[in-house]
């Protein structure tokens, strides 16, 4: 009994033990689905609030499932996005790379992988994302999944490829802008500048870099470039279009608009300074040269002689280029001689005029072209014997020709002795255009300057020919009135004179007759000179006959007055002289000797060399003259007329005929003379080439 209760008992506690057990695994199960419920929701909580776009992926690559984060960018509903194949989504250029990806996932090669890649929205734009693939399994079901977790790049995408956008930008501007662009700091040194600045200064971009205005231009520019940029740092208000002279380290000078501005950091403050410049050297050269042209070309009105028109010039060039040193030559070729009307140097003292030689005057003249010769080039060209050497070579020399109706009359030249570089390529084409209106300008001043002269000389002519045949009337009438008076004293009484008596006067008369006839023959053949009738026929003349021959037909004029003629001329000396002139010369200077000289003198004709001409002198012994009468004996509108020693009249126009025909040759004459110590007379001609 006692076993049946005991296994009755036992029977019950396994039965408890069971029920309990049942309850227990009850308990536990409901927990179970409470637990998992609870997951579930915890999860589509996170799931659909995630700032991350989520999509699930099955091995067909179907969207299983998305979150709001990722609907939200793709622009679909979770439906629309459901009936919507993958490959849709994915941009073009990243399918195959996808596919790929998805492969090597679903096989096991990879479990997990983060990528940037670009989806397409519904509404067709670009969006950029970083997508970190996983690779889940369910072995229940024996499935493989792989969830995407997507960070939405594409803001920071659009502001990456901004700012890339804007650095290329600026790259490229830096790159290929001809524009010179800098960026300064506080201390306005350069950190950053384009490659066309770099390049104006012979360097590279890098090399700019920490330098300053100080190290890449002059003095001058540099101080005004820093007080500007300081005072744009302190106020920050830009300057905008500013033109600026840059001198820079190597002497050039450049015309450039600038604009500068306050450059800002993120937060607004001024961190330095930005500036662009843009080259404008052509432009103001262009208004630097009609400018000058107008102001050359206006003082060849206002300039009240040649060497005040020089000067304007010199002023003009000197706004163009550094003119310290300058020179206007011109050439006469006729005489062959180089004059150099207008100089400025401060180390050599020009002459006024030279013989053509080989200097670099004479060799632009020859070539007809400008040159610009720096120190090398100078000793290369007098070394080849295409110059002559000079005391002190100029470090850069640059001259032009002046030319007229395609014909060099001149040289236009400046020239440095300091820096090397003071003149370029561009200089020389601007001195060229300019010495082209200088030429036009010069000879249009010249020509008015001839005729302003000529005009005056005119003048003076035709006053001086009224007071002159004032003169010779005033001449003529006197032997007139002795021809006339002692012809009708003959005629009324004849028979009351005595032989004496008659031949007195008609001996008075002769005189009279041939000093009208000398004076007429004089006056014909002056008259005939100034009117261009007698015509200029030069030759070789043998001096020695001619004046031999001359002395002859005088000799017995002489001898009454117990006077000597001797000359002292060297035997086969030829001249180049017209034959008729020269005897008209020689013969009225030794007939005025043979008339001034007292009983007993001596005339002499003598001659002396003078490089390429030979002086003649014929000289006396006579009465000589005052420094009054001196001064006018050349004079046609003074009367000289004076009487001999033994009062011989004169006709008062030997010796403007002799002035007349020595000009015509192109000689000068002089006179040397006092009072009882006779006079000398000396004029020139050129040596024949036969001697």
């Amino acid at each position: 009994m006692r076993n049946k209760i005991k296994g009755e008992l036992l029977q019950g506690r396994k039965e408890s033990a069971k029920k309990k057990l049942s309850l227990r695994e009850t308990k536990a199960k409901i927990s179970a689905k409470r637990t998992s419920a609870g997951k579930d929701t915890y999860f589509r909580a996170i799931f659909d609030n995630a700032g991350i776009g989520i999509i699930l992926i099955d091995s067909n690559r179907k969207i299983l499932k998305v979150n709001f984060a990722a609907l939200k960018f793709l622009k679909y509903t979770e439906l629309e996005l459901a009936l919507v194949p993958m490959d849709k989504i994915i941009h073009p250029e990243d399918l195959k790379s996808d596919l790929k990806l998805f492969k090597e996932i679903f096989s096991g090669k990879r479990k997990k992988r983060t990528i940037e890649k670009r989806y397409i929205s519904k509404d067709n734009k670009v969006i950029y994302g970083r997508v970190t693939f996983n690779l889940i399994s369910d072995p229940k079901r024996k499935k493989k999944q792989i969830i995407a977790l997507i960070e939405n790049l594409t803001l920071q995408k659009h502001i990456e490829n901004r700012l890339n956008s804007e650095q290329n930008f600026l790259h490229a501007l830096l790159e290929n802008s001809s524009d010179h662009i800098y960026f300064k700091d506080l201390n306005s040194c350069f950190f950053k500048v384009s490659n066309a600045m770099a390049k104006r200064h012979g360097l590279k971009s890098d090399q700019i870099v920490g330098k300053s205005d100080f190290d890449l231009f002059g003095p001058n520019h540099s101080r005004d470039a820093l007080a500007d940029e300081q005072e744009i740092i302190r106020s920050g208000k830009p300057i905008i279009e500013k033109e600026e002279r840059e001198d820079l380290s190597d002497g050039r000078i450049r015309w450039v608009s600038t604009s500068k501005m306050p450059l800002l950091d993120y937060t607004g403050n001024i961190i330095g300074t930005f500036g662009i410049s843009r080259d404008i050297t052509n432009r103001k050269t262009s208004e630097k040269i009609r400018e000058a042209l107008f102001q050359i070309s206006e003082a060849a009105y206002t300039a009240s002689d040649m060497y005040t028109l020089y000067k304007k010039i010199h002023e003009v060039i000197s706004e163009l280029m550094p003119a310290k040193n300058i020179f206007i030559a011109q050439y006469n070729e006729k005489t062959d001689v180089l004059s150099f009307p207008y100089s400025i140097d401060e180390n050599d003292q020009m002459k006024e005029s030279i013989k053509r030689g080989k200097g670099l005057t004479e060799y632009v003249l020859r070539t007809g072209e400008g040159i610009l010769l720096d120190f090398e080039k100078f000793w290369e060209l007098a070394k080849n014997g295409e110059i002559d050497n000079v005391e002190t070579p100029p470090l850069i020399w640059l001259g032009v020709p002046l030319k007229l109706d395609g014909k060099t009359f001149g040289v236009i030249a400046v020239r440095d002795y300091h820096n090397p570089k003071a003149y370029s390529e561009d200089d020389m084409l601007i001195l060229t255009f300019v010495s082209e209106q200088i030429a036009q300008i010069i000879e249009r001043k010249r020509n008015s300057e001839e005729i302003k002269r000529y005009t005056e000389e005119l003048k003076l002519l035709n006053n001086t020919k009224d007071k002159f045949f004032s003169i010779i009337a005033h001449d003529l009438k006197n032997p007139f009135i002795t021809l006339l008076g002692f012809s009708e004293l003959l005629l009324s009484d004849y028979a009351d004179l005595s032989d004496d008596e008659r031949i007195y006067y008609i001996n008075e008369m002769k005189k009279s007759a041939d000093i009208s006839h000398s004076l007429l023959q004089n006056l014909l053949q002056w008259s005939r000179s100034q009117t261009g009738r007698i015509e200029f026929n030069p030759q070789n003349v043998d001096l020695l006959k001619l004046v031999s021959g001359i002395i002859d037909l005088l000799k017995a004029s002489a001898e009454r007055k117990e006077i000597s003629i001797s000359y002292n001329i060297s035997p086969g000396l030829f001249v180049v002289a017209d034959e008729d002139m020269l005897k008209t010369i020689i013969r009225n200077l030794l007939t005025n000797a043979i008339k001034f000289t007292q009983k007993g003198g001596l005339v002499t004709v003598e001659t002396e060399f003078n490089g390429n001409y030979v002086n003649i002198i014929v000289k006396d012994t006579g009465v000589g003259m005052s420094n009054k009468v001196k001064e006018n004996l050349f004079r046609m509108d003074i009367s000289q007329t004076t009487f001999g020693t033994d009062n011989e009249a004169g006709t008062g126009l030997g010796l403007l005929l002799c002035k007349e025909f020595v000009e015509k040759h192109g000689g000068k004459i002089s006179v040397q003379s006092e009072l009882n110590k006779g006079s000398l007379f000396k004029f020139n001609l050129a040596l024949s080439n036969n001697i």
